[in-house]
Order: C-alpha cells, then sequence, then structure tokens
C-alpha cells in the first residue's frame, strides 16, 4: 500500500478499467433482465425476481469467501490481481449466454435456466469484482487520495453504465423503430456477445496498470474453514463504524435495484415513451450528469468531510423523487428530461459511502492489528448482492400485485399510475430511511485523522 507516494492518474484510470466493464454487465442485467425474461421470454414477473434473487444470494454468500481467499493469496503477481482476468473472461462467456437462452415452451425450463446461468454469471462477477474493490482500498493511504480513487473507480462505473444502458437501445434502432418482441429479442441477443470484448480489454487494463501496487500476502490470517470464514464475517459487525454504514447501505441499494427494475417499465406503461426515447433523452442525460457530477461531489468532500454531503444528496434523491415521479403527465418527455439532471447530481453522493469503506478500515486495522481489506470488500458486496436480490422479489411480487400483464403492450391506467408508485415515492422511501440510518454513522473526519495518525506511528515503530 502505497503511504508517501501519490498514485500517477494513468495507475487510478488504469485501475479504474475494469469497473466500465463490470458495471456495463451490471447496468445490463438490473435494467433489461427482469423485463427481457419477463415480456420476452415469457415468464412471469415474480418467476423471474425469484430466480434472479436465489442467484444474486448465492452470490451475496460467495463474496466473503472470495474475499477471504484472496486475502490469504500468496501468488507471486499479488494476492488480489491473479483474479481478476480468469474471472472477466468467465463473466463474458455467461452474459453471451443469459441473452440467447434455448427458446422451449416450458416456464420450469425458463425458471431453471435464467437461475443457473444466472447462478454461473454471478460466481464469476464475485472472481473479479471482490479481489478488484479490495485492491482499490489498499492502493494509497492517504484519506483523499482514496477518495479521488474511488471518484476514477465510479466515473469508469459510469462509463460502463452508460454502455450498458445506451447498447441495446442502439441495437434495437438499427433493427427497426418497431419495439416489436422480435426486434427487442434480437437486441438482446446481439448485446450479450457485444458486451465480451469490453470486458477482458478492462481487466487486461487493470492487471498490466497495478503491475507493483498488489503484494501477496504476509501477515493476514488464511482462512480455510467455513467456520472461521462466518466467525470473521461475524467480526466485521463489531466494527462500530461499519455497522450503520452497512445498514444504510443495504436500505438504500434495495431502492436503486427497485428504481433500476421497474424504470422501463414506468416510462413505456406510464409516460408511454418508446425504449430508444428513454435511453436516449431520459436515462442518457441522467448518466451523463452523474458522471460529471463526481468531481464535484470529490471537491465537497475534501471541504466538508464525507458523511454529511453523503446524507444531505440522498435525502434530495429520495424527496425529489418521491415528489416528481407521479406528477409526470405521460407524453411530455421535456419534465423527465429535466429532472434527469438534478436526479444525477444527487445520486453522485453515493459514490462518498464507497470512499468511507477503507476509512472504516483503518479503525479495523487499528484494533485488531490485520489488513482484512478483502474481508471487509466481500462483505459490503455480499450486501450489495443481498440489497439486490430483495429488491427484485420486490419488483415481480409488485408487478404481479398491481396485475401488470405481460402477455399484452398496453396496461390499464389503473396498473400505469400505480407503476409511477412504485417508481417514485416506494423508492425515495428507501433513500430516505437510509439516509436517517446514516446520521448515526459515529465517524467523524477529525476522529477518521486521529486513527490514521495513530496507525502511521505505529507503522514507523515496526519498519525501524
Amino acid at each position: 500500500m502505497s503511504q508517501n507516494n501519490r498514485l500517477s492518474w494513468r495507475t487510478k484510470a488504469g485501475y479504474s478499467a475494469t469497473d466500465l466493464g463490470l458495471a456495463a454487465v451490471e447496468t445490463l442485467l438490473q435494467i433489461y433482465l427482469l423485463k427481457f425474461y419477463n415480456t420476452v421470454v415469457g415468464l412471469p414477473a415474480s418467476y423471474t425476481g425469484a430466480a434472479l434473487a436465489i442467484a444474486i444470494i448465492w452470490d451475496a454468500v460467495s463474496d466473503p469467501i472470495m474475499g477471504g481467499i484472496s486475502d490469504g493469496t500468496r501468488h507471486p503477481s499479488g494476492r488480489r490481481r491473479p483474479y481478476i482476468l480468469p474471472g472477466a473472461f468467465a463473466l463474458a462467456l455467461f452474459t453471451a449466454a443469459i441473452f440467447n437462452p434455448p427458446f422451449v415452451d416450458s416456464t420450469l425450463f425458463k425458471f431453471t435456466y435464467l437461475l443457473v446461468i444466472y447462478v454461473l454469471l454471478n460466481t464469476a462477477l464475485t472472481v473479479v469484482s471482490v479481489p478488484h474493490a479490495a485492491l482499490g482500498g489498499e492502493l494509497s493511504f492517504n484519506r483523499d487520495e482514496r477518495t479521488e480513487i474511488f471518484g476514477y473507480k465510479r466515473g469508469f462505473d459510469t462509463l460502463g453504465a452508460l454502455l450498458g444502458l445506451t447498447l441495446p437501445a442502439i441495437i434495437l434502432s438499427l433493427l427497426g423503430q418497431a419495439n416489436t418482441p422480435e426486434n427487442v429479442a434480437q437486441s438482446r441477443h446481439w448485446v450479450g456477445f457485444a458486451l465480451t470484448l469490453p470486458l477482458i480489454i478492462t481487466a487486461y487494463i487493470t492487471v498490466r496498470a497495478t503491475r507493483g501496487h498488489d503484494k501477496p500476502a504476509a501477515q493476514t490470517v488464511r482462512i480455510s474453514r467455513i467456520r472461521d470464514l462466518i466467525i470473521a464475517q461475524w467480526a466485521t459487525f463489531k466494527n462500530p463504524f461499519f455497522r450503520p454504514l452497512i445498514l444504510a447501505f443495504i436500505i438504500i441499494s434495495i431502492g436503486r435495484t427497485l428504481n433500476a427494475s421497474i424504470a422501463l417499465y414506468y416510462y413505456e406503461y406510464r409516460l408511454l415513451f418508446t425504449e430508444q426515447e428513454t435511453v436516449g433523452q431520459i436515462l442518457f442525460p441522467f448518466f451523463i450528469t452523474f458522471l460529471a457530477a463526481i468531481p464535484l461531489w470529490v471537491f465537497i468532500s475534501r471541504t466538508y468531510g464525507k458523511k454529511w454531503p453523503a446524507i444531505i444528496g440522498i435525502f434530495a434523491l429520495g424527496i425529489s423523487g418521491s415528489l416528481v415521479y407521479p406528477l409526470l403527465p405521460p407524453g411530455h418527455i421535456l419534465y423527465p428530461m429535466l429532472y434527469a439532471i438534478p436526479g444525477g447530481l444527487f445520486v453522485g453522493a453515493v459514490i462518498l459511502l464507497d470512499a468511507l469503506i477503507p476509512d472504516v478500515i483503518d479503525y479495523d486495522e487499528l484494533k485488531t492489528r490485520q489488513n482484512r481489506e478483502g474481508l471487509y470488500f466481500g462483505v459490503w458486496k455480499m450486501a450489495t448482492k443481498l440489497s439486490r436480490a430483495l429488491g427484485l422479489i420486490l419488483s415481480g411480487i409488485l408487478l404481479d400485485t398491481i396485475g401488470f400483464d405481460q402477455t399484452t403492450t398496453e396496461q390499464s391506467s389503473e396498473v400505469a399510475y400505480n407503476l409511477s408508485l412504485i417508481f417514485g415515492p416506494t423508492v425515495g422511501l428507501f433513500f430516505i430511511l437510509g439516509g436517517i440510518i446514516l446520521i448515526s454513522l459515529p465517524l467523524s473526519d477529525t476522529r477518521h485523522k486521529r486513527i490514521q495518525n495513530m496507525l502511521q506511528k505505529r507503522r514507523a515503530k515496526s519498519a525501524i
């Protein structure tokens, strides 16, 4: 871990490159997969949500295991980097497979295929993302530089999200303007193959750029038994700074998953926009604003700290979305376009939650004298996946509850209005509740600086 020497922008950008490929796949899955299997493949929403949730729960369980494995890896090239490129190859394979299912007219077969492939896909995602996230926490000891690293990371994440968001709509436009089930199916088939190259290339860039910055395990505890892993996982929750942070993150992530899963339904059936209009004129400006806002949030965190700017941004996002989305009139694209700008600005505050994790881990190192970044980021990733699972289950249940009919392209006015209540106040409630919990986080900037000073003194003594 670099303590005194500042990292070059090439190293920061090269490390973050993998997030472009990962975010492209994750955005594609979060926004398009539920609706693809529901309205194109023909699997009922509750079944689709259940299959996705089961696979993600397995993924959540595997994240800390992968974190523990990477913590104890003694490979010459490091303990994180050896997993990134092989995992990317596997992820590329299963991404292509999940959007190219065999067309068998059996609900059981559709459910089973989705479940099995999604389990394999998420396992590959874990092999890449957990070591990669842990490596980011180890690149620098400087608290401001850490925020910069996670700003770069979120920037590439947003570029990847733009790719995963827009590529299906672009391919759909090339196939013809009509959003027929056949054209939608073909666009999803092709996008599954198209994303394989960015996944592999960005992983390779990261492995090259971080050469020499990833050290093999030396004094870390090797986790070799399930019991040891479970004990180690629970130990992270003894950290008084980690508990409120991860609880707030879980609740906010449920809201984000619900938002992403329902977005295409809301814009198509409530506001009556085509997929191309939704992606090109609403979601694209939203992500561009989010990308542009990242340097602003990094600057704000340097001036005012990370905690309170994050709380204010999350509250603004939850309250504004709750009020705006049910009131937007169908057929008028100007209004959602205008809201995309403040919405993208507010959601940028989420990067500060990621940037708080290494600060929390500093306290753990001070108390335990162990470097357990992999374990913490594994638990963090596990929380991410559990939140997504809960959000997907909730999405499927709510769609069936309001009477959404996947066999028709037109829905009743009551179903359309209920979609706006899910997309607006229901999602907003999760953001507001997460912000309230985050208020209880006891880690102030002053306190963290004291922790880092004590760590630096200890390391200086150990170096003598």
